[in-house]
């Protein structure tokens, strides 16, 4: 009679989303025990059935597949065929996917559906391998309850090994999962290292953990060698006394003695990639189904392994070209902010070791006369190398030019396109070497070579790294030379506007002196006043060039002078020669230190002249003392110089449009060639709005900032 018991127990969490009442009547509708046969699922189970698939995640299964091998060990040991629950949990797993089909599952939904289809086997399988009964069994049950079980646990080892992409999780997540299906009290997993030839300890359930990593073994060394070396499974009863086993005392192995390796091989290669070693506490042997079922595992690890490394690789090859990339971007910064032509030569041919790690590097700068080439820095190589001549088209570096191409030498000992160079080659002792040419806007200037003492095959990725470092470099030589040049037609510019405001310095010097000659003859007021007016020009216009010859001995020829060296010299030139003999005249001046253009500072000149005259000659005329302000100032992009006298002030009626003096048509003129404007007014006395009596008179011109 069949028996339907109740467990006093159930691993159900508090949190669950069904009930353990629930889940027990759940774990029945899929052993048959709900009903006779496979009746269709009521409304009742099938609406729990969807609560717990849409509430439960995957990992969250544990407590109902609890539940359900309990209740498949109750059917064994009732009797209950194994076929026969297999197949009804078949059936019932059938029917939910239509079901979760009918409902449009989500993609969490899904997932725990497909798992739970996965561990229903699983979790039948291994209750009846415990629970079913020895006696009056027949060999065939006895095997498929074996078969289901090592089906469900090869299910489960795939479902976790393929469960992450990181290979130290899956090789972790392996030995765990593999040890526990095959109860085994150790389960190591070692994977070949090409480089080394040896095998290294990547993960371990239940050995020395601080050992991974660590603890190598040769291959042919040791059983877990062996297996690798003879590509086949190795079991022995008790590896203390087999000679080929190797002791090594940080593994911490001594309780174990039953012991089986088997290689992991990517059969689709003929690859080895690891060995899968497992250990027991007791003495005994493996069987054939034990040791068939470890190589069937080994196989799943394979490829599970493969996917990590060569996702690792690919990861690990991305992170190398962001790293190779952001380098460059540092190196070109620092390359591109020097102009002087030896340090930028200097910065390349050390960058260009440092991109590809190479021994030694050299630039060689192309002649275009004579389509030589020679070497112009270099580092690493002997002082007799540095005399080498080539011309294009002749060795490495030459062949680099003439092409416009990368060009790569694995050994340069045996390479023909270097048998012209063969003693240099031989003499500096280098192996391999890759050129590339320097071309700047179409024209090729040169190219880099690097070299190693060691036979090297440049890849792919790093001869595109030195070629674009080679573009970049390019620009940073074209940008230096033209620098120098730049720096060369400076400073002859320079030479020839010292020399040009020199010799008209020289010749307005001439004129003034002229000037004061004719004045010494001259009897008439007016025209002696009218000379003065032409010396103080004359004067002003001299003082002006010889302020632009001092400040064009600056490095910098942009910087010509400023409004207060122009203010101050041309305003003490106009009292000197315009103030009357009994005149005690003060001038006051405040301007800052704006720069001015040679243009602005001759027209400024000019006019500061006109106005510091005119305030003398009409407004201090009749005045035996007075003073005179000169302010300049910055406004916007605009500067504002005002000349201030406290002098008669203008006459009434005095309309500036109108006059037709010979200063005031300089004045306006001059500002019209500058954009500037021009206007004077009456100075009130304080206190007066409007003035009744003026105070003096005040002349303002504006004009544009000359840039700088």
């Amino acid at each position: 009679m069949r028996r339907t018991p109740v467990p006093t127990e159930l691993s159900i969490p508090a949190t669950a989303p069904v009930s353990p009442s629930d889940a027990l009547l759940l774990c029945r509708s899929l052993l048959g025990q709900d009903g006779p046969g496979a009746a269709p699922l009521d409304e009742r189970v099938q609406q729990r059935w969807q609560t717990l698939i849409r509430h439960t995640a995957p990992g969250e299964l544990d407590g109902f597949l609890t539940i359900l091998g309990r209740e498949a060990a109750l059917l064994a040991e009732s009797g209950v065929p194994l076929t026969r629950a297999l197949r009804h949990a078949q059936s019932r797993t059938v029917e939910l996917c239509l079901s979760a089909l009918d409902n449009a599952p989500a993609a969490a939904e899904m997932e725990t559906l497909l798992t739970l289809q996965r561990e229903v086997v699983g979790a039948i399988a291994k209750a009846y391998e415990h629970r079913y009964p020895q006696e009056g069994s027949t060999d065939t049950e006895k095997l498929l309850v074996a078969r289901v079980a090592r089906l469900a646990a090869v299910q489960k080892i795939n479902s976790v090994v393929n469960s992450s992409l990181d290979l130290s999780d899956t090789l972790t997540q392996t030995v765990n999962v593999v040890a526990e299906v095959t109860h085994a009290d150790v389960c190591s997993l070692f994977l070949y290292d090409e480089t080394s030839n040896r095998l290294v300890l990547g993960a371990t359930s239940g050995l020395n953990p601080a050992a991974v990593g660590s603890m190598s073994l040769e291959i042919g060394e040791g059983i877990a060698g062996t297996a690798a070396q003879e590509g086949r499974p190795v079991a022995i009863r008790d590896g203390w006394l087999d000679p080929r086993f190797k002791v090594v005392p940080d593994l911490q192995e001594e309780p174990y003695h039953g012991m089986l390796s088997v290689p992991i091989i990517l059969f689709t290669v003929n690859k080895l990639i690891g060995v899968l070693t497992l250990q027991e506490k007791v003495v005994r042997e493996f069987t054939e189904d034990e040791i068939a079922f470890t190589e069937t595992v080994s196989g799943q690890i394979a490829i599970a392994i493969e996917n990590a490394r060569l996702y690792e690789m690919t990861d690990e090859k991305l992170r190398e070209k962001v790293t190779q990339l952001s380098t460059l971007r540092h190196v070109t910064a620092s390359l591109v902010s020097t102009v002087d032509r030896s340090e930028a030569l200097d910065m390349i041919v050390q960058h260009a070791m440092t991109l590809t790690g190479a021994d030694m590097s050299s630039i060689f700068e192309l002649d275009t006369a004579s389509q030589e080439l020679k070497i112009v820095a270099h580092r690493g190589l002997s002082e007799s190398y540095l005399n080498i001549r080539l011309q294009v088209g002749e060795g490495a570096i030459g062949l680099a030019v003439q092409s416009g191409q990368p060009i790569v030498v694995q050994d340069a000992h045996s390479d023909p396109r270097l048998r012209t160079v063969a003693s240099w080659v031989a003499e500096e002792g280098y192996r391999a070497m890759c050129s590339v040419p320097l071309i700047s806007h179409n024209n090729v200037l040169g190219g880099i070579s690097v070299y190693t003492r060691e036979q090297r095959r440049f890849s792919d990725d790093e001869v595109e790294l030195l070629a674009a470092f080679a573009n970049d470099a390019a620009l940073a030589m074209d940008k230096a030379r033209l620098y120098e040049e730049m720096e060369r037609q400076s400073t002859t510019k320079s030479l020839l506007l010292q020399e040009l405001n020199h010799r008209v310095k020289n010749n307005l010097q001439m004129m003034a002196s002229l000037m004061r000659l004719q004045l010494r003859r001259v009897r008439a007021p007016e025209v002696k006043e009218t000379l003065n007016l032409a010396q103080s020009r004359i004067e002003s216009l001299g003082a002006v060039h010889d302020l632009l010859a001092e400040e064009n001995t600056a490095p910098t020829a942009e910087q010509l002078t400023t409004v207060q060296g122009v203010v101050k010299k041309v305003a003490d030139i106009a009292l000197n020669t315009m103030a009357q003999q009994h005149q005690r005249v003060s001038l006051n001046v405040e301007a800052e230190e704006f720069p001015l253009g040679q243009r602005h500072a001759t027209l400024l000149g000019l006019v500061l002249n006109e106005l510091v005259c005119n305030a003398l000659t009409h407004g201090l005329r009749q005045r035996a003392e007075g003073m005179i302000s000169i302010e300049a100032e910055e406004a916007d992009e605009l500067l504002r110089v005002c000349v201030t006298d406290d002098g008669v002030g203008l006459p009434e009626g005095f309309d500036l449009a109108r006059s037709n003096g010979l200063g005031m048509s300089i004045v306006k003129g001059l500002m019209e060639q500058i954009d500037g404007d021009f206007h004077m007014e009456n100075v009130a006395l304080a206190g007066q709005s409007p003035p009744d009596k003026p105070a003096g008179a005040r002349a303002i011109i504006t004009f544009p900032k000359f840039p700088h």
